[in-house]
């Protein structure tokens, strides 16, 4: 059955043409692209005044490129950084912009580093109602991938925000038209938000498959090692092909995470594999201890951490992340005091994910929570939930 809500794509390229030849399934659909197309079922416009003029809702699939010789296919390690170029999504942004008014949902789907959308592309579509909304799609399994989504991400420029319920509610009703083949988790939030999912989405897989190699590289200096059969053990481990472990907050502690990377670190030293993640992994984890301690010292009080073990419900200190973050308070020249709540204002670090809402902290005290569950409505502290800007 055909829809009435008239949709236009711009940008008919490897994504934006099988993404497009799905919605035209349900829904009127032309498309625009300055390079010749030929879609199976829908039909080319020649300007972006007729596909925006024709549309409801427009999505916008246009590249943001990368210098060629960061693709991948030669090597990068010893090249500068550098960001995508986003010429071609804000001169279309751009265009759009012309021919738009708030009846038009414009609907971006390109990849963009994290801080884009709000720093250079939002105050391009300023006549429209405007939704970053980015794919998580495989080139060569773009159909089946758009089909039958596993997460989706809508981002807008605050939320929760009743303007803009509207539009993710459309939206969301227009992809449960054209997804018929799995209802994704959906996650409703910033731009900012959207933009992450999107990049680390894709920076974990890179890890994953690093990781799965890096097992093949030491099986193979090692010897008497199949690293299929050490890989398909993990496979079954639910600490790791599951939810666990991914909530932001406390870095990695405990008797054997810390110790284990040290010694492979020294492993791969002694069995010249030629790069050490380990260590990479272990300097991550104390440059980030060390901004937690930045974060205590700045509002000069006394420092309290909640929480000395590594984990909840353990006394083991071994690997405590937290002790690691009160060594560099105390490098720093302040006293640090470990699960003792003072009479007095203080800075208090909650460094496990556990409920404090019964500690009674003194006025003028700054609470820093390592996971952004405590609340209070008492306004003679100041609650601070770490990673939220």
């Amino acid at each position: 059955m055909m829809l009435k809500t008239p949709v236009a794509m711009i940008g008919v390229g490897k994504l934006g043409q099988s993404c497009a030849e799905v919605m035209a399934e349900s829904y009127p659909v032309v498309g625009y692209d300055v390079a010749p197309r030929n879609p199976r079922n829908f039909n080319m416009v020649k300007t972006v005044e007729q596909a925006v003029t024709f549309a409801d809702i427009i999505f916008i699939a246009a590249p943001t490129p990368h210098d060629p010789a960061y693709d991948g296919r030669y090597p990068t390690a010893h090249l500068p950084n550098k960001d995508f170029d986003y010429t071609i999504v804000k001169g279309i942004l751009a265009e759009v912009n012309k021919y738009c008014d708030r009846s038009k949902l414009v609907v971006l789907i390109s990849t963009v580093l994290p801080g884009t959308v709000r720093r250079e592309l939002e105050p391009l579509i300023s006549n429209a109602r405007f939704v970053y909304n980015p794919y998580l799609i495989a080139m060569g399994t773009v159909t089946e991938d758009f089909l039958a989504p596993d997460i989706m991400m809508l981002g807008f420029q605050s939320w929760p925000h009743p303007d803009y319920k509207t539009k993710a509610d459309k939206l969301i009703e227009f992809y449960k038209t054209v997804q018929t083949k799995r209802e994704p988790h959906t996650t409703l939030g910033t731009w900012e938000e959207a933009e992450c999912i999107k990049i680390f989405h894709n920076t974990y897989i890179s890890a994953k498959v690093g990781i799965a190699n890096m097992i093949q590289d030491v099986t193979m200096k090692i010897g008497h090692s199949n690293p299929s059969v050490v890989a398909e053990s993990l496979r079954h481990a639910d600490r790791i092909v599951s939810e666990k472990y991914m909530e932001p907050g406390m870095g990695d502690g405990g008797p054997c995470h810390p110790r284990d990377n040290i010694a492979l670190s020294w492993l791969a030293e002694k069995i010249d594999l030629g790069y050490d993640l380990f260590k990479s992994i272990m300097q991550a984890r104390e440059i980030q201890a060390q901004n937690v301690a930045k974060e205590l010292i700045r509002h000069n009080l006394p420092v309290h951490i909640l929480g000395k073990s590594f984990k909840p419900e353990t006394n083991l200190t071994d690997g405590s992340t937290s002790m690691l973050v009160g060594h560099y308070v105390e490098q720093a020249g302040h006293k640090v005091v470990y699960d003792n709540v003072s009479v007095g204002p203080a800075v208090y670090l909650l460094a496990h994910p556990v409920d404090y809402s019964s500690v009674n902290f003194a006025e003028g005290s700054v609470i820093v929570d390592m996971y952004r569950k405590y609340q209070t409505h008492w306004d003679k502290i100041k609650v601070i939930h770490y990673g939220v800007r």
